[in-house]
């Protein structure tokens, strides 16, 4: 079967992980290393599972993001893609419908590097990670 070809996010943008929803982080992997995000009201860590970079994400209090996801039994929550160029991914993301659901803020996962959060009416929701390119 031949397989067809969205870009969304425009030139060099690449898969960086998966993130998944988890009550209790230890659940999914008991001792995985771990950071609280107060601007993202999440703990996240991150592991490999066969190739594939997964974010576990914990609620970091009652009133985080994703525990009505939690709640409603959702685990699958987004994809996340390194962009060379975050405002730019975000205007091809709008060109295409997407909707942005916030400004773009810096990322304690990260390392201060810049987040954006874009939702699709027909693919759900999508992380956007600014990963400028070396030298």
């Amino acid at each position: 079967m031949r397989r067809g070809v969205v870009d969304l996010f425009g030139p060099g943008a690449e898969l960086d992980h998966v993130g998944l929803a988890a009550v209790r982080i230890d659940d999914v992997l008991p001792g995985l290393d771990r950071v609280t995000d107060p601007i993202q009201g999440v703990t996240v860590g991150f592991f490999d599972l066969h190739g594939l970079v997964i974010e576990a994400i914990e609620p970091a209090s009652d009133s985080s993001p994703i525990s009505s996801q939690l709640a409603k039994g959702n685990r699958l929550l987004h994809l996340c893609y390194r962009v060379p160029d975050l405002q730019a991914a975000i205007a091809s993301a709008r060109s295409k419908g997407l909707l942005p659901l916030a400004k773009p803020v810096p990322a304690k996962a990260f390392d201060g590097l810049k987040i954006a959060w874009l939702f699709s009416r027909t693919m759900g929701l999508f992380e956007l990670l600014e990963t400028p390119r070396e030298g």
